[in-house]
């Protein structure tokens, strides 16, 4: 695939010193990310909010639990802000409380740490080998091996392959087999060529590649927005209902983590699908809804930080630069007005991807 250029980052930067302008008359705190998050009121009060002296990331706003999710947000937080007490200390008790004797992390503990549920989540252990490899503090050496040892379970325990042998990237364990569930949000292109770097294991690019293709396929080359769900029989992808029956087929508050993901990516046909999404999303309220069909009607018209930043995410891939900072500008209000553990989340998040914070491209 096509590198994608430098001219993604000049991009994100004009995008960023134009939000910032846009707000200056504004109620709201005037910039949403820079470079840094050690200066972000938003990512800030993330980590006041939400980590515990001890290092358990509380979703206070659902029931008080923890899910590894958190634990990887915090610390991918925690270290864009340069907070390297507090990743150490996050990932101290997620290794103590939560990691499993395959290298896995389990999902889900009640808010004293008991685990609830002991299966994994791939995002999440994908992420929290991001964040332990990427850090760059003290005590990295110790981090960087635990990185290590998380990734390779990932592909051990948590993929499964195309025909051609391509490895793919399951929703856990237990979405492995002859027909596999996958969680499209959890294909994080960008993230998993730079783990390939990390770890010197190819097969995370091939994932990375193998992803795009998929999600092609899925959304009829762009002309769909990305589902919450699919599933994957041989080569073959389609989109299904949560597991459970927990939601319909649906673009949720899952799959608006997709165009962030593939806005972020260094190959020009990923960009180019979270491009296309602009043409759905910029019709009406469709931006700011948390949950959407495929084709683009509002089912769900309440809002979330996330789903403006994703449609910020796809009108920066399309070069609609001033709808994205507006969009971005629209998220972080939401963010400050009414936080949650998964929208303050991803307004952090989501700019710093935006901006290169997270992953950049050679």
């Amino acid at each position: 695939m096509a590198r994608y250029p430098h001219s993604r980052l000049l991009a994100a930067a004009a995008l960023l010193v134009a939000l910032t302008a846009g707000c200056a008359h504004s109620s709201a705190p005037s910039a949403p990310l820079s470079s840094s998050a050690a200066s972000d009121p938003v990512a800030q009060a993330f980590l006041a909010r939400y980590v515990t002296a001890d290092g358990r990331v509380i979703r206070h706003d659902q029931g008080g639990d923890i899910v590894s999710e958190g634990q990887a947000y915090a610390m991918l937080i925690a270290e864009l802000g340069g907070d390297d007490a507090t990743t150490q200390r996050i990932w101290s008790w997620t290794q103590q409380h939560l990691q499993r004797p395959d290298g896995l992390l389990s999902y889900h503990a009640n808010g004293d740490g008991s685990v609830l549920d002991p299966q994994s989540a791939s995002d999440a252990d994908t992420l929290i080998a991001f964040a332990l490899l990427r850090y760059s503090g003290t005590e990295s050496d110790s981090l960087h091996a635990a990185g290590r040892k998380v990734a390779a379970a990932v592909l051990a325990h948590e993929a499964t392959q195309l025909p051609d042998g391509t490895p793919v990237i399951a929703a856990g364990p237990w979405a492995v087999g002859a027909v596999s569930t996958i969680d499209v949000s959890y294909w994080m292109p960008a993230v998993y060529d730079t783990l390939a770097g990390l770890t010197g294991d190819q097969k995370w690019s091939s994932a990375a590649s193998g992803s795009i293709r998929l999600i092609e396929q899925l959304t009829d080359g762009g002309k769909q927005l990305p589902p919450d769900w699919a599933q994957l029989n041989g080569g073959d992808i389609t989109a299904i209902a949560a597991p459970g029956g927990s939601a319909p087929i649906q673009y949720g508050l899952d799959a608006q983590r997709v165009p962030i993901w593939l806005a972020t990516s260094c190959t020009a046909d990923a960009v180019k699908l979270a491009a296309d999404w602009w043409s759905v999303l910029s019709v009406g309220d469709r931006a700011k809804a948390i949950a959407l069909t495929l084709d683009g009607a509002v089912t769900n018209p309440s809002q979330n930080p996330l789903p403006p930043i994703a449609a910020a995410a796809s009108a920066q891939a399309a070069g609609d630069h001033t709808a994205a900072a507006g969009l971005l500008a629209s998220a972080h209000s939401e963010a400050t007005q009414n936080p949650t553990y998964y929208g303050d989340a991803w307004a952090v998040l989501g700019p710093a991807s935006l901006t290169g914070a997270l992953t950049a491209c050679d």
